[in-house]
């Protein structure tokens, strides 16, 4: 079953706003509505899959790796919300449902 949401944008509101507020990442929802940029504005809708999961901010000495197995994820979960890699400080969607 798709689990997806039409919202519309309002306010001052940024795409990483509407990402944690629906526990997905800016890029998921980018992808989702073929676009090219995370530039939206007031009025705009957009498709959102809310998945399952956590934020975790970097800490000293952690790779892609060690957060995959932190979290009992593969490496590829961890890229797919964020990026190949990673560094201290930065805030990381880790997806825990299995779609």
């Amino acid at each position: 079953m798709e689990n997806k949401i039409m919202y519309r944008v309002s306010g001052q509101t940024t795409l990483e706003e509407i990402a944690e507020n629906f526990h997905t990442t800016p890029a998921a929802i980018a992808k989702l509505n073929k676009l090219d940029s995370e530039e939206i504005f007031v009025g705009m809708r957009l498709l959102i899959e809310p998945r399952e999961g956590e934020y975790y901010i970097v800490q000293p000495f952690d790779t892609v790796s060690s957060i995959a197995r932190k979290f009992g994820v593969s490496e590829e979960v961890v890229k797919e919300f964020n990026s190949d890699r990673v560094f201290i400080g930065q805030k990381l969607f880790i997806c825990c449902d299995r779609r």
